[in-house]
């Protein structure tokens, strides 16, 4: 493949010319462990970065590394609006509202259904893919449902989602505290039944064994007791005025005895005016390995189901250097040799798989409809199956799932009169193309790697007609025809999204 050449004045595809950072590929061991930067990036090198960053590639992302080049892209994309409310944030905000709603309170009672879709439409229609990206890993990684929710508590699963949305760019130890208080996470976990009378666990454990270091790395039963009595405080209140859940700290509920964790780390109470939640997350962070943890899971989402131990440690030394701060840590990441060394090694989730098809392809649902599918895929936003999110890899590619991924891509065809009515058209490639153009395009689209005769019989597809069953007459295809475009061309994308290169990325 060759280079990338740079269209625009001052766009570098050199990556240590545009500060990419990093290092060498000696500072991080062999090249496929590296995280020093690539020395140059080549097309199917961005066509794997949006697939991997932003659910999948469309052309006007590309065209936009083209014009900036990868580097300051990655930079542009990791600056997405932590403030504010944008047109499609509005939009979206929509789904959340009922008509029995409060005046005031309008959005407080959304329904499960409610919040996923809130959510699937702003994955949709973003200008921010990667923000809802990084959120949805998030929210895999500190997994919460609102299935346990009632009615009145579930506004708190909307806070918890803006939460990963805002915040999730920042400091992570910062986000580990932020969600350790999260009012979602307190009644997920049972934290606002965590009294010190009588210390619920749940919590404190899933907040080493998930959130932090991982199962089994450098503490014991007796520290998760400790951090359990330290994360004490908290209750869920029904408030009158607005008939909505709050959960807030409670200093009767509190126990303000000194802790002991990691054998000799004594904990002094903050008192009575504030929970001692920052103690305990800030002796995880000095004493514990977070960086390794943090690395691992990053890895596994982003480049490779199973990273090796080299991998994992050059990442964690990232991660330490540059203090938590997700940002540089990322940047390092997508722009490392590691990352663009490992192509078309990773799974897609049906999330991923459903939303990058329609990004990429134009074919636009409602995100009612796509909630559906995506309950068929057993991936809802919001609903992941346990503590331990959604599973990884291979898992996904039972006979089930493969009829249902078929379904989900005849469902985001199928749905011409929503489209159309919203002007959502399919999006062909410019001009007059040929039926060989027309499949390029699509193809490339998909980041599909197509043999000399599969593209052969995807043209003469094209350039067929059907008029009765078993009857196939040569047509050339006519971008120009309605019908050709609706009928034919669709036929090609649902083709192509049952290619197995479109289950990978």
């Amino acid at each position: 493949m060759k280079a990338i050449k740079a269209w625009a004045v001052g766009s570098c595809w050199l990556a240590a010319a545009c500060g990419a950072g990093g290092g060498s590929a000696a500072a991080g061991g062999v090249p496929e462990n590296s995280m020093g930067a690539a020395a140059v990036y080549t097309e199917a090198d961005v066509d794997h970065f949006l697939g991997r960053a932003e659910f999948g590639i469309t052309e006007s992302e590309r065209a936009s590394v083209r014009s900036m080049g990868l580097a300051a892209y990655v930079d542009d994309m990791l600056s997405f609006p932590t403030t504010g409310t944008s047109t499609v944030e509005t939009a979206a905000r929509a789904y959340l509202v009922n008509t029995t709603d409060p005046v005031g309170l309008e959005g407080k009672f959304p329904s499960t259904t409610d919040i996923s879709e809130w959510w699937l439409y702003l994955m949709l229609r973003t200008e921010h893919p990667f923000q809802e990206r990084l959120a949805m890993f998030w929210h895999d990684h500190f997994a919460i449902s609102f299935v346990a929710m009632r009615t009145e508590e579930r506004y708190l699963v909307v806070d918890y989602i803006e939460k990963l949305r805002r915040r999730g760019i920042g400091n992570f130890k910062t986000l580990v505290l932020d969600l350790a208080r999260d009012g979602a996470m307190l009644e997920w976990l049972d934290g606002s039944s965590n009294i010190k009378q009588e210390p619920n666990e749940n919590f404190a454990r899933e907040f080493f064994e998930l959130f932090t270091v991982g199962a089994d790395r450098g503490y014991t039963e007796a520290d998760i007791q400790e951090a359990a009595r330290a994360f004490t405080g908290y209750r869920n209140r029904l408030d009158t005025a607005t008939n909505l859940r709050v959960l807030e700290f409670d200093p009767s509920r509190k126990d303000v005895g000194a802790k002991v964790l990691f054998g000799d780390k004594i904990l002094v109470s903050n008192g009575l005016g504030a929970d001692d939640f920052d103690l305990v997350v800030d002796a995880t962070f000095e004493r514990l390995d977070v960086a390794s943890w943090l690395a691992e899971k990053l890895l596994i989402e982003f480049v490779t189901d199973e990273p090796n131990a080299a991998l994992i440690s050059n990442l964690a030394r990232v991660v330490r250097d540059n203090g938590y701060e997700m940002k540089p840590i990322l940047r390092t990441l997508f722009l490392s040799q590691a990352f663009h060394l490992r192509k078309k090694q990773m799974i897609r989730m049906p999330v991923d798989y459903g939303i990058g098809l329609a990004r990429a392809t134009g074919l636009m649902v409602d995100p009612v409809a796509m909630r559906q599918e995506l309950a068929s895929l057993a991936q809802v936003p919001g609903d992941p199956p346990s503590v331990f999110g959604w599973p990884q890899g291979e898992e996904w590619l039972s006979a089930a799932g493969m009829v249902e991924r078929a379904n989900l891509a005849r469902r985001l065809i199928g749905e011409r009169t929503y489209q159309q009515n919203n002007g959502l058209l399919l999006r062909m490639p410019a001009g007059t193309p040929d039926a060989a153009a027309v499949v390029d395009h699509f193809v490339s689209l998909l980041a599909i790697d197509l043999t000399v005769a599969e593209r052969s019989r995807l043209i003469t597809y094209l350039d067929s007609n059907v008029p009765s069953v078993g009857v196939v007459q040569a047509d050339p295809f006519d971008p120009a025809n309605s019908t050709d475009v609706s009928n034919r061309a669709r036929g090609l994308v649902y083709i192509l999204a049952n290619h197995p290169d479109a289950l990978r990325r």
